[in-house]
């Protein structure tokens, strides 16, 4: 494998001509490719960036650091890359989705998994719409499994679903938990979790997971998860196709303290939360739910987390400034290190993200190579205005 590397590391010089003449907006690109679009996930950056970054900054082979992973985005992008890297977060919705995105699965697990779904959503259409000659065993037992299901009569389960969907998903819930192979029911679970805020009944007119207390009589679940579900297997089954020799390691940790040692990254490429502005863990309070994990909970873990309360510009700075000086100590000499930030609005005044991302890492020791800006026309919502790219060093 070294025989494959090259030594040379571009150099300063070199980058600021790159990084100032390239057209960072990408218009007209395809974001959705491969397994991109697995799951919705707020505040990530188009897959372009990355890829042009990691091809700028590094060479084949080396490792590259994502601290701020959310959905694996810089992780796909450097094993397509042929790069080896590590992604971290705390949030355990980003990290399901990250693993299904980056883990390829042989056609023949995929046919068989397929035809297990199939075999169970036969049976939940059977018992919903049961023939002349009634519903089968099989079925029924499954039904009355999920009616002794704690979750059947849970306080929070009860509110968000209805009870003819709710016994629906519990009894999905149930087949997912069944499956043995790590990343089939992982991708299962991705496909259940796309379906969730479309079951519910979360206000359909806001972002974010409001109760509805007017909420319509929802459909039963089963015919949109089997649509997911299909629609996740063609997906992963399409990374068959893209030449990927490396898959990255996905770490459930937190970036202020991360589970590595130091100068052990070739680089770091990194598109830092937005404050405030985007609630990770309340937009997946849903599917957390599901998983085990209380959104809550996880939103006071989260850099800029409870962003209602009067410090939450501090305590995203303090957050930060530890991210990026554990950037610093795991980061080799003389690498490079790749932000890119918007500024977002919190509690009506605009925070610049731009400004304290060069503060801190100043401060940290870093220093800063080339910036550039993107106004951002190439994204699902374009409310940051302008898009800051800075690269530093670490000396």
């Amino acid at each position: 494998m070294s025989n494959l590397i090259s030594d040379s590391v571009i150099s300063n010089k070199e980058l600021k001509e790159k990084v100032l003449q390239y057209d960072w907006e990408f218009a007209e690109k395809d974001t959705q490719y491969f397994t991109h679009n697995v799951h919705r996930y707020s505040g990530k950056y188009i897959p372009q960036i990355p890829r042009k970054v990691i091809e700028l900054i590094t060479n084949p082979y080396e490792l590259i650091l994502d601290p701020y992973n959310g959905s694996g985005t810089t992780s796909l992008e450097a094993s397509l890359a042929n790069r080896r890297s590590i992604g971290v977060d705390l949030n355990p919705l980003a990290i399901l989705i990250s693993k299904v995105k980056t883990t390829p699965i042989s056609n023949e697990k995929l046919d068989e998994l397929i035809e297990t779904t199939e075999d169970l959503i036969n049976k939940l259409m059977e018992y919903a719409k049961p023939t002349i000659f009634g519903f089968s065993e099989q079925a029924k037992e499954l039904f009355e499994r999920a009616k002794e299901d704690p979750r059947f009569n849970d306080t929070w389960f009860t509110k968000w679903f209805q009870p003819h969907v709710l016994l629906e998903l519990i009894v999905i819930k149930n087949y997912i938990d069944s499956i043995e192979e790590n990343s089939c029911r992982d991708l299962v679970l991705v496909a259940f979790s796309n379906i969730l805020r479309k079951s519910s009944n979360a206000h359909s007119g806001y972002p974010n997971v409001m109760f509805d207390k007017k909420a319509k009589e929802k459909p039963l679940p089963s015919s949109n998860f089997l649509k997911s579900f299909y629609e996740c297997v063609n997906m992963v089954r399409s990374l068959s196709t893209s030449g990927m020799e490396i898959l990255p390691e996905i770490k459930h940790a937190d970036s202020t303290n991360l589970p590595l040692s130091k100068e052990s990254v070739d680089a770091i490429v990194t598109h830092p939360p937005y404050i405030g502005s985007v609630p990770y863990a309340e937009y997946g309070t849903l599917s957390l739910g599901w998983l085990g994990y209380d959104s809550k909970e996880l939103d006071k873990q989260l850099t800029g987390g409870r962003r209602q309360t009067k410090d939450v510009v501090e305590r995203f700075r303090d957050g930060y400034r530890k991210t990026i000086e554990e950037a610093y100590r795991v980061l080799k000499a003389n690498r490079k290190m790749f932000l890119m930030v918007g500024n977002p609005v919190v509690k009506g005044e605009e925070i610049d993200l731009g400004v304290m991302s060069k503060e801190l890492a100043s401060e940290a020791g870093f220093i800063l190579v080339v910036e550039t800006t993107r106004k951002g026309v190439n994204r699902r919502a374009n409310k940051m205005g302008e898009e800051y790219l800075m690269f530093f060093e670490k000396k």
